[in-house]
């Protein structure tokens, strides 16, 4: 598929809504791919990203904001005939991104996006959405998002060390910095509208139950923009990749804490729960 401008939202939800699919893939995962030729940066759009992830002023967009530009061409690919499983109750797991070189406010270029195959692991199905940012022929942002569609069934399969996230805990002895912060009741929604990302296990608690959640979950995407966020702009300011799994889902109006540390020349940070202690974000930034 080919865009000359991005494709609309509300359409591709309204194919998603009245598509039967099933929750699993029962066959094979056929090669989908579409490109949006040119993209621009929308200012307001891009202030009310960062005022819900909590980025200061910069002349360079933060390092989870492709993907939002990305988001259409995304759900053109999901609303397509060819995604071969129901959108909603589909679960963000991993994320995986590669900066070239920071991306200018002002910089226009195209996104291109493919998924292909599937992996079986002991939770269910993943498949991996790829997504590069050019700017004429350069390739200066790339993110592999792995999704998550989860088996009903307790059968055990192995698990997949596809997109593995490498070892990430505090050395001994080291300087952990820690910040702690609220989850608003109203994230969820706020987010969507910035990121078009309405799945409804983010949305409210009834509809999230009805995808095997208790209650209705931030946005992964959200809490990795919140963590980057509050890690800080020097950390993302040359080449760098960023790692990142999600353990366990953010309940809205629940409080977690940051942690982050330096080791090996990586920055390490982990999000978890203030009461629990349980975690809910592991991920690394290491140069490259």
């Amino acid at each position: 598929m080919h865009f000359s401008s991005a494709p609309a939202i509300v359409p591709a939800y309204a194919r998603i809504l009245l598509a039967r699919k099933p929750q699993i893939v029962t066959g094979t995962v056929p090669r989908m791919e579409a490109v949006l030729e040119r993209f621009s940066i929308d200012p307001g759009h891009l202030a009310r990203y960062r005022r819900i992830c909590g980025n200061h002023e910069s002349d360079t967009l933060p390092i989870a904001y492709p993907h939002i530009l990305a988001a259409p061409v995304h759900l053109a690919l999901i609303a397509s005939d060819p995604f071969p499983v129901n959108l909603f109750g589909v679960v963000h797991v991993r994320n995986h991104i590669v900066q070239q070189r920071p991306l200018g406010v002002g910089e226009r270029g195209q996104i291109r996006a493919w998924m292909e195959g599937h992996r079986e692991t002991s939770r269910g199905q993943e498949l991996d959405l790829w997504t590069e940012v050019s700017i004429g022929s350069e390739t200066v942002w790339s993110e592999i998002a792995t999704l998550l569609t989860r088996k009903r069934s307790r059968v055990r399969t192995a698990r997949s060390e596809g997109n593995a996230l490498p070892d990430v805990s505090a050395p001994p002895g080291s300087e952990v910095t820690s910040s702690a912060f609220d989850i608003e009741p109203g994230v969820g929604r706020r987010y969507a509208r910035v990121s078009g990302d309405f799945n409804p296990i983010h949305i409210a608690d009834l509809a999230a139950r009805f995808f095997g959640f208790k209650h209705a979950i931030a946005h992964g995407m959200w809490s990795l923009a919140r963590c980057a966020a509050e890690i800080g702009g020097p950390a993302f300011a040359r080449p760098c990749t960023l790692d990142v799994a999600f353990k366990r889902p953010i309940a809205f109006c629940s409080r977690i804490v940051l942690e982050s540390w330096m080791a090996q020349g990586r920055v390490g940070f982990r999000l978890r729960d203030a009461e629990t202690d349980r975690g809910h974000l592991l991920g690394c930034i290491a140069p490259t």
